[in-house]
């Protein structure tokens, strides 16, 4: 890390105070301290943004500090960091879209002022790629999108909308996957339900089907007999169980199976 606090003075006009913090404010990345409302927080994944957030209401004499603080004055922007990478990556990006908007000039705890070229003069070593930063969308809480799990007995089938596809296996191994467009399509039509105007039971175990549906909205969840499926969840049914079959009778070497981009199998 080549530095803990940097400030940068625009050397050609005045600082935009309201367009930088109407940038940093529409980052997913990113928010507005919600206790003082005048620095902004930069993670290095959405997730992780949201729960730095709520971690900071709940300790409001503290900030996290696995991110990036940035505060923008009419005389300058200050950006305070503590090394992490993926933060660190954030705030490049941020500093690669503010030298877009003039010339700028800063000074950190080790360095003189001097003009600032290109972010190399303050990141000059490697840092992950936004393609690395990218949120599980099997993991909850979900970021975008609709993830829907879809478990019977000891296996469990989660199915993203973007179309990322893993089975979790009873011996611990997973099948990770990515449907083709017209499977994704159909899955996201059948999976498209509100859960909680379903009747439905929960019998044994040994017959149940947990269903769970969860958006950045909040997740809704079922419970029914896999003998006994309710209407509006048959189309659903059907796609899962052509889903698990395939995945599960899929071995490596074989032929990616119809309906799939791509497949592969981790051994536990």
């Amino acid at each position: 890390m080549k530095f803990e606090n940097a400030w940068l003075t625009r050397t050609d006009g005045p600082v935009d105070v309201a367009a930088i913090e109407a940038y940093l404010g529409a980052l997913p990345w990113a928010w507005r301290d919600p206790v003082n409302g005048k620095e902004f927080f930069l993670a290095g994944r959405v997730r992780s943004a949201r729960a730095a957030r709520d971690w900071r209401i709940a300790h409001p004499t503290e900030f996290p500090t696995d991110g990036v603080l940035v505060s923008v004055h009419p005389d300058g922007v200050s950006i305070d960091q503590r090394g992490h990478p993926e933060s660190m990556a954030r705030a490049c990006d941020f500093l690669t879209w503010l030298l877009g908007t003039g010339k700028w000039r800063a000074r950190t705890e080790f360095i003189p002022d001097m003009p600032l070229a290109s972010t190399k003069d303050l990141y000059p070593g490697p840092l992950p790629s936004q393609a690395d930063l990218g949120d599980d969308p099997l993991q909850s809480p979900v970021v975008e999108g609709a993830l829907t799990r879809w478990t019977v007995g000891d296996r469990t089938l989660s199915v993203h909308s973007s179309g990322i596809v893993q089975l979790q296996l009873p011996q611990g191994g997973v099948i990770d996957a990515r449907l083709a467009q017209a499977e994704l399509d159909a899955w996201n039509r059948a999976s498209d339900l509100a859960l909680d105007d379903l009747d439905f039971d929960a019998p044994a175990a040994t017959t149940s089907v947990a269903l769970d549906r969860e958006t950045p909205e909040g997740e809704q969840s079922a419970w029914f007999d896999k003998t006994r499926i309710p209407e509006p969840v048959f189309p659903l049914s059907l796609q899962a169980t052509k889903l698990l079959s395939a995945m599960e009778s899929w071995a490596p070497g074989k032929p990616v199976p119809a309906g799939f981009v791509s497949i592969t199998r981790k051994h536990s």
